[in-house]
């Protein structure tokens, strides 16, 4: 048995690694081990690509046809589509990758002065890399006879109708099916045969590719996934623009990634789901897994080879049904997190008092950035709300950025800020937060809020890489009871401003999808409303129907609470540690108090729809409670940790349906 961890690291502005926890995944089936996640190999990994002819994988202006001028695959679109729940046996897993050399795509790209040795090579290297067990199968006659493990199809482009059949034969038996790019859309003639294979097969819909859409170049993936949990939500991970090897836009029951712009901008009825995974229940009875890479190996060659790493060694170990454990980015039990917060350029009056009444019905509360210039006139509206459980931060002395100004004028304006709200007798926490009119700020500004000890500081979207907080470098120690800056960043536009063009209403409706899409992604989204909003009383009641709703995952926290919940984050690691006796589930607290939120550490099941039990490895140690999150997944509450290190034994009982005929 070995461990192999995958750090889910991000990049941000501050100059500095934000550690986003440790995805863990314990191997008891196969052998090797390698720790960490490093580059490719060079030698082995660089290849001369040539130009692609127009039209050679996907016929030119395809997706500007209609939707029914797809070529549908024949006998094979009659095969059996995948369940709406997940319930069968599960077959004996063979451990180990079989990595399919397609004959038909080797001569095909050969016949476009292509080498598709490329795309198996890359995963060569990779396998051999993290010694995991894999053989290359270059004939149909040896996939004919594969036994259920994992299935690779590196941009299988062009297969025979031998190959086809022969794919579903791998899944009927219960093997799995990881596929890059392309498969299956050209046959051993290079006609033409469209997504039939791949929607029949690999449980996924090509709806389009990022040709026309120039800035959708960086992936951007889900946190907290059953299949990606070693990298942040919302990481931006890009993609080098190469034609002829756009990545595809595909729809599936279970998104891990989407294909965006840098902005992460949401634009309704767009497509951009670009990693997604499915299981089913095949005609035999037998569990089959599946995932679709939506880009090629070709990009990986050129994308950052530690993210890539990730992504490939995260869908392995799911398709190969290993346990892993990782830390949630949010306390239980929340999957994500939203900040609400009103910017008080205005004079605070009566109408704030029935927006923060809404927030409190919806069943949260909301951050209010207080501007200097009007904290007298609005001390008394203020107060009303600071008494309901609402929040009060600082928006600056007046409506000015302080971008390129001198040190000493932007000392004295943050002085001078609270003093002017202290003296409108508005009591504020000694660490309250801090956000610059119109995000205009600088490097002197962020080392002036650090120290100064604000508690946290909104900053724009390019202070990270991810969607999620970090507690900032130099402002503190990574402690709940210290004093560490930690850092918001703003992902997220509001509503006024999606509802300034078109239809006001058709505006509120996207805004509300696009925060759907952060919700799903596990991500952090900062919502900023003016006070006086000019929103109507009924697109709030909607907004407000729609945050209330989510409140069971969604968690409607103020800025500081996100804020403390990030700094005792920060001294968390959870881990699974091969034993002899079996997996142990390893939680090291850090810090100097125990927990004042209960942290959760998610567990991939090595069966669908099976249960987890810990045993506890000391004597005497509480045992924390599990919750079943989904069909592949549970959750371990730690409520109340206390400091130190904790150890439990982890036992997985599968379920009734799970074993094998």
């Amino acid at each position: 048995m070995v461990t192999i961890c995958t750090s889910r690291m991000a990049i941000s502005r501050w100059g500095h690694a934000i550690a986003c926890g440790c995805g863990v995944a314990t191997l008891m089936l196969l052998q090797g081990c390698a720790a960490g996640v490093q580059s490719l190999p060079t030698k082995e990994a660089t290849v001369v690509v040539a130009g692609v002819p127009p039209g050679f994988f996907i016929p030119q202006a395809f997706f500007v046809r209609r939707k029914n001028d797809v070529v549908r695959e024949g006998a094979l679109a009659q095969s059996v589509k995948a369940e709406s729940s997940i319930s069968g046996s599960t077959a004996a897993l063979v451990p180990e990758v079989v990595l399919y050399a397609s004959p038909t795509t080797m001569a095909y790209f050969s016949s476009g002065g292509l080498d598709a040795k490329v795309n198996t090579r890359v995963w060569e290297v990779f396998l051999r890399k993290y010694r995991i067990p894999f053989r290359v199968v270059v004939s149909v006659e040896q996939l004919e006879k594969a036994q259920p493990g994992v299935l690779l199809l590196p941009s299988s482009v062009a297969m025979s109708d031998r190959e086809r059949l022969a794919v579903m034969g791998f899944r009927d038996r219960g093997g799995s099916v990881l596929a890059s790019w392309l498969s299956g859309v050209r046959d051993e003639r290079a006609a033409w045969r469209g997504f039939g294979f791949m929607e029949d097969v690999l449980n996924t819909n090509v709806v389009g590719d990022t040709q026309a859409a120039e800035d959708d170049n960086f992936m951007i993936v889900h946190g907290d996934n059953p299949l990606l949990h070693s990298l942040p939500a919302g990481l931006r991970v890009w993609l080098e623009r190469v034609e002829g090897y756009y990545p595809l836009r595909l729809e599936g029951r279970h998104a891990a990634a989407n294909i965006m712009d840098w902005s992460r901008t949401f634009v309704s009825g767009k497509t951009t789901q670009a990693i997604v995974f499915d299981e089913r229940r095949q005609s035999s009875g037998l569990l089959s897994r599946s995932v679709v890479l939506g880009y090629p190996e070709r990009l990986w060659l050129s994308a950052d080879p530690k993210l890539m790493e990730a992504i490939a060694h995260n869908a392995l170990l799911w398709l190969l049904r290993q346990p892993g454990a990782y830390l949630s980015a949010w306390p239980h039990p929340y999957s994500s997190a939203l900040v609400m917060a009103v910017d008080a350029v205005e004079v605070m009056v009566d109408a704030d008092v029935n927006f923060s009444k809404m927030l409190e019905d919806a069943g949260g509360h909301a951050t209010y950035y207080l501007l200097g210039d009007a904290a007298a006139k609005s001390a008394p509206v203020t107060k009303k709300i600071q008494a309901k459980g609402h929040e009060i931060a600082y928006l600056g002395d007046r409506f000015e950025g302080f971008r390129d100004q001198p040190a000493s004028v932007q000392i004295k304006r943050l002085d001078s800020m609270r003093k002017v709200i202290s003296d409108a007798g508005i009591s504020v926490e000694p660490n309250a937060g801090f956000r610059t009119p119109m995000e205009s700020y600088d490097k002197t500004t962020e080392k002036l809020v650090k120290d100064r000890r604000f508690g946290h500081f909104v900053a724009f979207m390019d202070a990270t890489d991810a969607r999620l907080p970090f507690v900032a470098p130099g402002g503190g120690e990574a402690d709940p009871g210290a004093s560490s800056l930690v850092v918001l960043p703003r992902t997220q536009t509001g509503p006024e401003e999606w509802m300034e063009e078109g239809d006001p209403d058709e505006g509120l409706q996207s805004f509300l999808k696009a925060l759907d899409l952060a919700d799903k992604m596990s991500g952090f989204s900062f919502v900023s409303i003016p006070n006086q909003s000019l929103m109507t009383s009924e697109q709030l009641a909607v907004l407000f129907k729609y945050l209330k709703g989510r409140t069971k995952h969604m968690w409607l926290g103020t800025a500081s609470q996100v804020a403390q919940w990030w700094r005792e984050r920060a001294a968390l690691s959870a881990r699974l540690e091969a034993a002899l006796g079996g997996p142990v589930l390893v939680v090291n607290h850090g810090g100097s108090k125990p927990l004042t939120r209960p942290a959760t550490v998610w567990v991939n099941l090595p069966e669908s729809n099976g249960t987890l039990r810990l045993v506890d490895s000391k004597g005497g140690q509480k045992l924390p409670k599990t919750v079943a999150i989904d069909a592949w997944r549970a959750a371990v509450v730690l409520e109340g940790l206390a400091p130190g290190e904790h150890r439990w034994n982890v036992y997985f009982d599968r379920a009734a349906h799970s074993v094998a005929h």
